[in-house]
């Protein structure tokens, strides 16, 4: 089964990948040294649950959960562990080195000189990653913005087909922005997918993976690729709504 995008989950592009909103990621690999495998869609995935419909959430993308109530025992890297060849840069329960759990303040201390701050009109908004229409941002709780860090949010504002997959932080599975929606089923066979009736940004087909204890990967797909993903806890009925919805 062949997996776009599965030399992106080592260290090459993800050494210094949560950086300020202005720096570039680093490129992973040639595909010359490092030949990606050709984009041939995964066996047919099965068909999803009539009717299976998530509730949406109200003004903002995801419910309102307590972060430090997450499970112990998932490991959180220090930032030298960025710098180690197999390191991952998505894992369920964090980007990088910052983690579900840290405060914004926190997570800036996780990773030395970058800013983590809430936006002006959102402050539970806080963008990690901003290069070359690749947006990676954190998210705590709206109505208490010092709150931990609830989930993550990953979106290209280009054409995920043509999404530079050197470029796109991926899971240990190497599914990405870019990735075939098809590949999401073919290595989390206890992926569920659901159907958002999204008020604010219209249906959603997602993909929704518990990859441990109530710590979800949430991956959105459209027009057979995966076009955007969230990730963190209490996810298990997908997103919906506005991460910054005034």
């Amino acid at each position: 089964m062949a997996r776009r995008g599965s030399a992106i989950t080592r260290a090459g592009i993800a050494t210094a990948i949560v950086l300020s909103a202005t720096a570039c990621i680093p490129t992973g690999p040639s595909e010359t040294d490092n030949p990606l495998p050709p984009r041939t869609p995964a066996e047919p995935s099965p068909p999803a649950t009539p009717g299976h419909t998530s509730l949406p959430t109200t003004g903002v993308l995801g419910p309102s959960v307590d972060a430090e109530a997450s499970p112990a025992g998932l490991e959180c890297p220090d930032s030298d562990a960025l710098t180690d060849w197999d390191f991952v840069a998505v894992d369920s329960h964090r980007f990088g080195a910052i983690c579900v759990g840290m405060t914004f303040t926190q997570a800036a201390a996780a990773e030395p000189g970058t800013a983590v701050v809430g936006e002006r009109q959102c402050p539970w908004v806080a963008t990690l990653v901003e290069s070359d229409g690749l947006f990676i941002q954190a998210i705590t709780d709206p109505s208490d913005p010092d709150s931990p860090i609830r989930f993550f949010r990953m979106i290209y504002e280009g054409d995920p087909a043509k999404a530079p997959p050197h470029e796109m932080p991926a899971t240990a599975e190497g599914i990405s922005i870019g990735s075939l929606a098809d590949d999401v089923p073919a290595v989390f066979p206890a992926a569920t997918q659901v159907r958002q009736d999204d008020p604010s940004r219209g249906p959603r087909i997602q993909w929704v993976v518990e990859e441990a204890a109530d710590h979800y990967y949430v991956f959105d797909v459209a027009d057979g690729y995966v076009v955007e993903i969230t990730w963190g806890v209490s996810l298990e009925g997908g997103t919906s709504g506005e991460l910054c919805g005034l």
